[in-house]
């Protein structure tokens, strides 16, 4: 069984929230979503089925805006720590 590859969309708020631990992780899964449906070993059938409440491909247009909340998450806590 592979292990799921999609990012739960979180919001500003919950993002705000996190450790920067935690939002570390949070990038790095966003970074490891593949780049399109067509570059990956999904077969059609298993694309048709995923559930659209997730990000699954970084090509997802949604995928862009919660990477730069991400990242302005971690510049918000580098500013609270200094």
């Amino acid at each position: 069984m592979r292990p799921p590859r999609r990012l739960t969309i979180l919001s500003r708020q919950r993002l705000r929230q996190l450790t920067v631990s935690r939002l570390l992780s949070y990038r790095k899964k966003a970074l490891s979503l593949e780049n399109s449906p067509e570059q990956s070993d999904y077969s059609s059938d298993d694309i048709k089925v995923l559930d659209k409440r997730y990000v699954w491909f970084k090509s997802d247009p949604r995928w862009k805006s919660v990477y730069e909340e991400v990242l302005a998450a971690l510049a918000a806590a580098q500013r609270r720590r200094s």
